[in-house]
């Protein structure tokens, strides 16, 4: 029993002796070798290192293998070391994940600011019939709200002695044949709210009624009605209002940070969500000078045509403001992505390679994302299946915080690269 341990022994001894020599003798042919690859020339220059066929994060000074048997690939002097975050995919999986394209281009665009509104009667289509003087409603022509009225329609009759004397001194002062004093007593009709074809009608027939007609000055509906038949009016009471709607305004809601970018007769469009299709260009009238301290908002006022009575006061109104319209590098909504980092896109580099690249947007409009830096003119970015490569490309990044950078030369001082080295150094440590 003892002589065959001894034997093995031995045995055991003899073969360590040649791994030895075999270790000693490969690595004198690898160094030669790699001496005589680094030194000697080649179409493509001298080779720098070896990287790993798969594109795994590894490098090596001199020719080897991967696990699974696969030659590293040379890197030659003279080639370009592509970026770290770089991917390249084949042709068939690039169709395969829907890759598409487009290109940076300038295009003329605005940026746009929305609010909300609501249709209001425009003030300046109002009229308010007022008494200048005491007296009886007589022969009410309007009954209530909502009646229409053309100009000079017939609206009431009003009986006033006092407007019964002022008439008679116009007509003795025409009959006298004195033009100063019917000009005064004619501005003296006026003021007490004659209108100028019921003094025109005195002058021309001559005699006066009982009852002083009064007509509407403008076309529209009735939109208010404070008297009824036979009322008792004094000066100063209103009798009704005449409200025109073939224009309305819309007060729109505009946040605080936007109210500098609009201003007065900029053109904004209007939908209505409860009258479809509808949706109108109108212009911005007037921008209130206040702020809304609780919701923080402020208001213009935008003027709409309105010829087929469709926009009724206290509809619900959608107001965008196109507001900078001018020429801009921008890209597909699409093709820009955000992280934590920031916004980038994926731009395709030729040949099937793929990286991304940080950019800084501006304005969002019409489908279209200005790129204010990161991008030039001409650049092909990635608008769709950019996901799957962004991902891979974050992989990537992954492992190489993790392991030495794809495509970095072996250290110069060492001649083995940062992973090689750590290697030896566990094996001094595992020696001591």
């Amino acid at each position: 029993m003892r002589e065959f341990f001894i034997t093995g022994l031995a045995a055991l001894a003899v073969a360590a002796c040649n791994a030895k020599q075999s270790e000693d003798a490969n690595r004198a042919t690898n160094t030669d070798a790699t001496s005589q690859s680094n030194e000697a020339p080649h179409e493509k220059g001298k080779i720098l290192y070896y990287k790993n066929a798969m594109g795994l994060p590894d490098t090596s000074p001199v020719p080897k293998k991967d696990s699974m048997g696969m030659d590293y690939i040379p890197v030659y002097e003279g080639d370009v070391i592509e970026a770290s975050d770089a991917i390249a995919l084949q042709s068939g999986m690039i169709q395969t994940i829907g890759v598409k394209t487009a290109l940076a281009r300038e295009e003329t665009f605005s940026r746009t600011v929305r609010a909300y509104g609501s249709v209001e009667p425009s003030t300046r289509l109002q009229t308010v019939v007022s008494a200048r003087v005491e007296g009886w409603i007589e022969d009410l022509a309007v009954a209530a709200i909502g009646d229409e009225v053309k100009k000079g329609d017939l609206l009431f009759r009003l009986y006033s002695p006092d407007l019964i004397a002022a008439e008679q001194d116009f007509l003795s002062a025409i009959r006298a044949g004195s033009e100063g004093r019917a000009q005064s007593a004619m501005r003296r009709l006026k003021s007490l709210g004659l209108q100028d074809e019921t003094i025109n009608a005195l002058r021309k027939n001559g005699s006066a009624g009982d009852h002083a007609p009064f007509y509407a000055d403008r076309d529209g509906v009735i939109a208010a009605l404070n008297v009824r038949e036979g009322s008792f009016v004094k000066p100063g009471g209103e009798i009704a209002t005449i409200q025109n709607y073939s224009a309305v305004w819309v007060i729109a809601s505009l946040a605080e940070q936007d109210l500098a970018a609009v201003s007065k007769g900029a053109a904004v469009d209007v939908d209505f969500p409860e009258i479809a299709g509808d949706a109108r260009r109108g212009t911005v009238d007037y921008v209130y000078p206040t702020v809304d301290s609780k919701t923080r908002t402020g208001k213009a006022r935008i003027v709409l045509d309105n010829p087929d009575d469709q926009l009724r006061p206290g509809a619900y109104a959608n107001v965008t403001v196109p507001i900078e319209d001018k020429p801009r590098l921008a890209v597909p909504s699409e093709a820009v992505l955000h992280d934590s980092n920031g916004a980038h896109v994926i731009i395709a580099l030729g040949d099937g390679k793929f990286a991304p690249a940080d950019v800084e947007t501006g304005v969002v409009a019409m489908g279209r994302t200005e790129i204010v830096a990161g991008l030039k003119s001409g650049d092909s970015v990635v608008v769709s299946g950019q996901f799957l490569l962004d991902s891979e490309s974050s992989l990537r990044e992954a492992f190489r915080k993790l392991t030495p950078v794809v495509g970095e030369p072996p250290s110069e001082s060492t001649g083995t690269t940062p992973q090689a080295g750590a290697k030896e150094m566990e094996n001094v440590d595992g020696e001591r």
